[in-house]
């Protein structure tokens, strides 16, 4: 589950290497957003995940989309003191539990943003294996950012409310650091992707 086109490149590269069959899912608000990718080849091996953004007071795990809404997240959090370390996994199984456990021990606080249900899905299993691994370790009960338990909108309106965003993450952030006051973001989060649905 890329987040980025140097990632989608690396992993391309290194499923045309494996035997067995690989899966990629990209988000279709990920089109909008560009990056510089090497022209020079590179696989990117599977269950090595990337610290998007080193931080020392909350984890978030996010996969695909969120990445980039837990990076907005995290600038707007970072001017209310708040410093949140940002986890892209890239590759969802294999999983590297290490970078996330290592992580979780660090902060003490966890939160999951996934692009999809919450029951049964990725954040379920980041947050079972945090509970099984590192337990003693955090500091407040594990919060998951992902999709209601309704279906899927297919119309624009009812998709802005359905969608979690940075401001979700960073909302969840404020709460996991035991802040009284209500969470203000500094600028309101756009999804600019037009269709077609």
């Amino acid at each position: 589950m890329p987040s980025n086109a140097c990632d989608v490149k690396g992993i391309i590269l290194q499923a045309l290497k494996t035997d067995g069959p690989v899966v990629i899912l990209e988000h279709r608000a990920l089109y909008d957003i560009s990056c510089d990718v090497p022209v020079e080849a590179y696989p990117l091996p599977f269950g090595r995940a990337r610290i998007a953004r080193p931080g020392k007071d909350v984890t978030v795990v996010a996969t695909s989309l969120m990445v980039s809404e837990a990076l907005k997240a995290a600038v707007d959090l970072a001017q209310a003191g708040i410093d949140v370390e940002v986890i892209d996994p890239v590759t969802i199984q294999p999983l590297d539990e290490n970078a996330i456990l290592q992580s979780v021990r660090k902060t003490g606080r966890l939160i999951v943003a996934d692009n999809g249900w919450l029951r049964c899905g990725f954040s379920a299993e980041v947050a079972a294996v945090v509970a099984e691994k590192a337990f003693h370790d955090l500091k407040a009960p594990v919060k998951r950012i992902g999709w209601p338990e309704c279906p899927c909108p297919v119309s624009k309106a009812l998709e802005d409310a359905f969608y979690p965003m940075a401001e979700d993450i960073a909302r969840a952030a404020w709460r996991l650091m035991g802040k009284k006051e209500k969470y203000a973001a500094q600028k309101k989060a756009v999804d600019t992707f037009v269709g077609p649905y």
